[in-house]
């Protein structure tokens, strides 16, 4: 299963996200991004006290899996915008552009809707419509 596709082993990536994904995920969107926990926690919304419980359990809400999922698209769609350059990747998401209100990418990215101006933005960058 890859955190951007999680139904790419052939689960069913509505049941996955139901089923909350481990909290393992949360780690491996940390990595993949190249910030603290703290930031991608907050980017999902999930509060520091939250954070520990979650640790705990071993398991993300739904709504969290949801938001990890999200955000771990934009990153897969950065990396391959960026010629899967992780630096680049990472810079590009916590840069804030003019496009997104002045905002980060991925703080935008803490919304379905800032999500999909993001998603949208990439788009737009792949095929060099820049306005």
């Amino acid at each position: 299963m890859s955190l951007a596709d999680p139904g790419s082993d052939g689960a069913d990536p509505v049941g996955v996200v139901r089923r909350g994904l481990p909290f393992g995920a949360l780690d491996n969107l940390v990595r993949a991004i190249g910030v603290s926990r703290k930031e991608v926690a907050s980017v999902i919304g999930m509060p520091q006290t939250t954070l520990g419980r979650r640790r705990q359990s071993g398991t993300l809400t739904s709504a969290e899996s949801d938001q990890v999922l999200r955000v771990a698209r934009l990153v897969a769609m950065t990396r391959s915008l960026m010629a899967d350059d992780a630096e680049a990747a990472r810079r590009w998401l916590t840069t804030p552009h003019r496009l997104l209100g002045d905002e980060t990418p991925l703080r935008r990215a803490s919304t379905e809707v800032g999500g999909r101006e993001v998603e949208q933005l990439i788009g737009q960058l792949r095929h060099g419509v820049f306005s």
